[in-house]
């Protein structure tokens, strides 16, 4: 599993837009990494016609979240 890309978002409530590779055989684009208001981040998928695309099984969706925040910590350590 590897981030392909992430897009830190301000202002929008949603801390980042990302694309994903879960293996060789699936690749996921403008997933969107979210914190509540609970403090806790979760990851939502892209929507089409107002219904989410995908939904994932929660083990799965926690190491896409991880992967997606520890890329995040990474590009805004680069920016400085």
């Amino acid at each position: 599993m590897r981030i392909l890309s992430i897009r830190p978002l301000r202002g929008s409530g949603a801390e980042a837009r990302f694309d994903i590779e879960i293996n060789e055989h699936l690749r996921l684009f403008g997933l969107l990494l979210k914190r509540s208001r609970d403090g806790l981040r979760r990851t939502y998928a892209p929507n089409s016609c107002g219904r989410h695309v995908a939904s994932f099984h929660p083990a799965l969706a926690s190491r896409i979240t991880a992967a997606a925040v520890a890329a995040l910590e990474a590009t805004a350590h680069e920016g400085r």
